[in-house]
Formats: C-alpha cells, structure tokens, sequence
C-alpha cells in the first residue's frame, strides 16, 4: 500500500516522505510540516510492538493544535471506524487509486509541476532519495538536511542556521565549511537521481534556497 500510493503520488508531481510504522511517521513528523498526511489506518503490522493508530491518531492531534495538515485516512471497508482527532477525507479499501488523488486536489490543490515530471520522494526510514525509477541512499545527515531544506522551500536559510536546527549544534563555529561540504554531497546524489542539483539554490552571501 505505501509503495503503491508513494508511486502514484510521485508521478503526478508531488513530493513525499514516508514511513513504514506510526512510531516511525510520529518521529519525523514531530520535526516537520507537511501539506497533508495520508494514514492507513490499519497499516502496522499484527504483532508489532510501538504505537498503534490510537495513539498516533491521538499524537498527531496534539502536534498539530494549529495549521494542521490536510488528513486523509485509508480505512479497510467494512472497519469500525475510529475517532479521528483531525477531521479527513476517508477512503475506504480496497478504492481506486484516483480516489486519493481526488481527495489531496481538493484539500491542497494540484502538485507544483501538476504532474508533468516526477516528483521527490524522500523516504525517511530508509535515507532513500528516489525520483520515478531512480534512487541513491542519504546519509542521516543527508536526509535530515534535505527534509528540513524541502520543508522550508523558498526560504533563504543560513548556514549557522541549518547548523543548529538540523543537527543541534549551538557553536556555529566553522559552519559555512561543514555545511558547504554536506551540500555538495546532497547535490551530486540529486544528480544522479533527477538529473539537476538546481533545486537547491546558493544565494551569495546568504545561504541556500529549496526550490522544487
């Protein structure tokens, strides 16, 4: 199921970030803003120790008291269906893939590109960088760095700030070189993946800039 709708999500232009338990999603998500969040409901595997929807459905409410992100929720057909702390779309399975579409353009509108070229997908369980059938593994700081900068597409972020909101280092002592040097790497494996590193942008003097 995540690998159908990162796909189908992929190709039409957006970009996504994945991951494969609640406790993984609640972990990333607790640093990051996203447009929407597509759950499936039902998608911890039987047996799994860590958080179970209720607690993530309850987490998620609580992270996001304001600007919540537009909710849509995967809910085997014929389920109980739960409280949701955020209200949603809610699509039922198994559903036409079309129909997750739909939902996402009504609630955000259409992906940037509007789907004339593949989309980012970074998935953060696996520090994997894949753009349609490409992909190239990230280092942790990699990953990190990436989220935050796509998180914050069109701001103009300095190196001593990236320093201490990515990696939490309160001496910026050095922080054009090590930033440069983790920038250049990042950009060489988005090379390889999407064929330009001109998404991330140097603004002399500045810092750097997202740009899808």
């Amino acid at each position: 199921m995540r690998a159908t709708v990162t796909e189908y999500l992929r190709d039409r232009g957006y970009d996504t970030a994945t991951a494969g338990t609640y406790d993984a999603a609640i972990a990333h998500l607790s640093d990051y803003r996203h447009d929407a969040i597509v759950t499936d409901v039902q998608g911890l595997p039987r047996g799994e120790e860590g958080a179970n929807f209720a607690q993530f459905n309850q987490w998620v409410a609580t992270a996001y008291r304001s600007s919540a992100p537009a909710m849509v929720y995967l809910l085997h057909k014929g389920a109980r269906r739960p409280h949701f702390r955020l209200e949603g779309a809610v699509i039922k399975k198994p559903f036409p893939i079309e129909a997750l579409g739909e939902a996402l353009r009504e609630r955000i509108g259409h992906p940037r590109r509007e789907g004339r070229e593949p989309g980012i997908d970074l998935d953060l369980s696996s520090n994997t960088l894949r753009s349609g059938l490409k992909e190239a593994h990230l280092t942790n700081i990699e990953a990190t760095l990436l989220a935050y900068l796509m998180e914050h597409e069109g701001e103009i972020l300095h190196p001593r700030d990236l320093l201490v909101d990515v990696w939490q280092y309160h001496d910026a002592a050095g922080a054009s070189t090590l930033v440069r040097a983790h920038v250049s790497n990042l950009r060489r494996k988005l090379r390889d993946v999407l064929g330009t590193s001109d998404q991330i942008q140097t603004i002399r003097g500045k810092g750097y800039r997202f740009s899808a």
